[in-house]
């Protein structure tokens, strides 16, 4: 054997052609491989879009399962409120009545006016606009 034959004790020899190292001799792309990997490829990404749907399906539920109650809450908050106001107005109503006022009027010693003793003041103009 000569000495080019034998193989560089610091390179083993290779079973390809050429003994080179697989980063210097590119190989022929298989068309079968590059579509097994497209498939894989394609099945991982339909897999991450499913479940990424899903997820966002689970997430938005949950978001109106809690607004849901946030507004059935404030919606009680308020025909609590809604029923504390009429319940104040009637009371208001109640307490304006003449037969309350003049019951008040006759335990304090005072009694109901008579005509000539009603006296009506005149208001200007300027504060009968400013009246709320």
């Amino acid at each position: 054997m000569t000495a080019d034959a034998l193989p560089s004790p610091r390179r083993p020899a290779r079973g390809r052609s050429g003994g080179a190292a697989p980063w210097e001799a590119p190989r022929a792309v298989d068309p079968a491989r590059r579509s097994r990997r497209r498939a894989a490829l394609g099945r991982l990404l339909l897999v991450l879009a499913v479940a990424g749907s899903l997820a966002s399906v689970v997430w938005r539920q949950t978001e109106g399962v809690a607004r849901q109650r946030e507004l059935s809450r404030v919606q009680n908050e308020t025909s609590i409120a809604e029923a504390e106001r009429v319940e104040w107005a009637n009371r208001i109503q109640a307490l304006q009545t003449r037969a309350r006022i003049t019951g008040a009027a006759s335990r304090m010693g005072l009694h109901v006016a008579r005509d000539e003793e009603v006296i009506l003041l005149p208001v200007a103009a300027s504060a009968m606009e400013q009246a709320p």
